[in-house]
């Protein structure tokens, strides 16, 4: 009898616990401070060996996530529109371009789907759109290239996570200047850190 009531309590105990597994049909959203940060050196000299640099900038970044099965999401990556100052050097900036990279990834969950820490690796396409330029800057051509990332997810409970994630996106693009038409190789790294819900 001592036994029974021990197995009994036992269950109960366990079925209070939460099932923080990853499940197909699972649809999670992401929130988080993001940085868009172009590498050094993005785009051909203009003479005298003077180049273009563009600034990076810090937005409020959305993740939704749709789980095709427990180890396997599809993420598409939202922001609230970037604004980069656009310089050259020994001029400094010369105007300014804002941008919205909506990405899109396929995802790979390899740990247990019931573990609390969930690593992950994606690959995907970007599509960035420039709009609103100033100045010097009169119009920045669309970019379609290739996206790579990593991330990770601490389930707190059953639907509260924090994230961090990190994506390599391929971004070049031609921009038509009051000087010159340049070839722009921002190639940014984009960071994002913040919370989400499962559900």
């Amino acid at each position: 009898m001592k036994l029974l009531k021990t197995l009994l309590a036992t269950a109960v105990a366990v079925s209070a616990m939460p099932a923080m597994a990853y499940e197909a049909g699972d649809f999670m959203i992401k929130a988080g401070v993001i940085n868009v940060s172009p590498k050094d050196d993005n785009s051909a000299d203009l003479g005298g060996g003077a180049r273009v640099q563009i600034e990076d900038d810090t937005q409020l970044g959305l993740t939704f996530t749709y789980m095709i099965s427990s180890q396997i999401g599809l993420e598409v990556l939202a922001a609230t529109p970037f604004t980069h100052e656009v310089k050259i050097d020994g001029m400094g900036k010369v105007g300014e371009v804002s941008h919205l990279p909506p990405t899109v990834s396929l995802q790979y969950y390899p740990m247990s789907p019931e573990s609390a820490i969930q690593p992950y690796v994606g690959v995907g396409i970007n599509y960035t759109f420039f709009f609103d330029e100033k100045d010097a800057v009169n119009h920045v051509d669309r970019s379609t290239g290739a996206a790579f990332s990593v991330g990770a997810n601490y389930n707190i409970d059953d639907n509260w996570m924090a994230n961090v994630a990190v994506w390599k996106i391929d971004l070049d693009a031609t921009a038509q200047t009051a000087l010159d038409a340049v070839d722009l190789h921002v190639d940014p790294w984009v960071v994002l850190v913040g919370g989400g819900y499962k559900f």
